[in-house]
């Protein structure tokens, strides 16, 4: 995926030398986002199987720069460098009730002091999609997808900060996203999107349950304290302009 994006960038730089103009722009977007996530439990029993984590939607955004780099009339490259503020709302107490069930025992033999966890992770992101232009009315109908990469700089669990050197995350993601939107001749872009994550960044794979003591909140309040797989997915609305609109 690394690659894929350097080569899609690079492609970009020299396709620009020779096609029409670049045009630059400013994009900002309302996005909803969450985690997808399951814990493998057959470390503790060979039938215990996967358990999903229920983590539900927080709403967040996401603004940057943007360029369209024309490859044919109706073909463009389109990288953006984006704040991306993503994350979920974590239920630690729903899913260790449904793990204690799975192994057999009440679901009230733990208790969580804090059963949500709300975990936000800030991204420094680099979407670059390949788009295509229908003629629509006054504008353009776009379609676009590709891949992106992203490194977080910064979050916080229920509003203690994440140090991402020490903590159970990796900083660096990687997946696809792809858009559907529509332009207008004087530069205002409205586009919907989704962004699917490829990266696992957990950095435990098996289930750690001591973490989840309830005499030791700090590591409690960490979803990825008990292991398994973290994936961000999200999706939103945009709207942007670009600064050339000839």
């Amino acid at each position: 995926m690394k690659r894929l994006c350097v080569t899609l960038l690079l492609f970009s730089l020299y396709s620009a030398t020779a096609t029409a103009q670049i045009r630059y722009g400013v994009m900002g977007s309302v996005q909803a986002s969450n985690v997808a996530s399951t814990v493998d439990l057959t470390s503790l029993g060979p039938t215990l199987g996967t358990l999903a984590v229920p983590i539900n939607q927080r709403v967040g955004f996401r603004a940057g720069l943007m360029a369209d780099i024309p490859l044919t009339d109706r073909l463009s490259v389109r990288p953006q460098l984006l704040y991306s503020v993503k994350g979920g709302n974590v239920d630690v107490g729903t899913f260790v009730a449904n793990a204690l069930t799975r192994v057999g025992l009440p679901s009230s033999t733990l208790s969580i002091g804090t059963p949500i966890s709300k975990v936000v992770v800030n991204y420094i992101e680099l979407p670059v999609m390949v788009t295509y232009g229908f003629e629509a009315g006054p504008g353009r109908l776009v379609v676009g997808a590709g891949p992106y990469a992203a490194v977080a700089v910064g979050g916080t669990i229920n509003g203690e900060s994440i140090n991402f050197d020490t903590s159970n995350f990796h900083k660096h993601d990687l997946g696809a996203t792809a858009s559907l939107g529509y332009e207008l001749p004087v530069g205002l872009t409205f586009s919907a999107y989704y962004t699917h994550g490829l990266t696992n960044f957990s950095k435990n794979s098996t289930p750690n349950f001591a973490a989840l003591n309830p005499t030791n909140p700090t590591a409690s309040l960490d979803p990825s304290a008990f292991g398994g797989t973290l994936r961000n997915r999200s999706y939103g609305i945009s709207i942007g302009y670009f600064l050339d609109h000839h």
